[in-house]
């Protein structure tokens, strides 16, 4: 999803529409695995019907934590997972300026791993619930 700074969201050229990026500094993390890329700027674009983006001023860095940093700072619109950001949206601290998110591909997905011999003991059950339940709750 992309976020940016409330401070940027008001001082900034006006985000109304995905063209109006253009005049922004984006951020996004370049990261593969399997020959699969995590989101960037020019597949949201491409989602939000925008088809003549030119990805040359885009801050690319090697961690999430990094491209959030330059949204925080004020200096960039940075493309982020929801779940690495929710706190920050919670808090104030960052903003949606576009609901459009893009889903991240089934190779960067996040899994549960516990050993064979404790699959029917209760209290693996009972976080593996509570792990659905909170993962329910939260926007993709």
């Amino acid at each position: 999803i992309p976020v940016c700074s409330p401070a940027l969201l008001a001082s900034g050229p006006p985000l109304n529409e995905p063209r109006d990026l253009f005049r922004h500094t984006l951020a996004h993390i370049d990261w593969s695995r399997q020959g699969v890329t995590w989101p960037n700027w020019s597949m949201w674009m491409h989602a939000a019907g925008v088809d003549d983006f030119d990805d040359s001023r885009t801050l690319v860095f090697g961690s999430s934590t990094d491209a959030t940093q330059a949204a925080l700072d004020g200096n960039a619109v940075a493309l982020a997972d929801f779940a690495m950001v929710a706190n920050d949206l919670s808090q104030g601290r960052l903003v949606r300026p576009f609901e459009l998110g893009i889903k991240v591909a089934p190779e960067f997905a996040y899994f549960l791993v516990y050993p064979e011999a404790v699959k029917d003991d209760a209290r693996v059950a009972a976080f593996r619930e509570w792990l659905i339940e909170e993962a329910a709750k939260t926007p993709t």
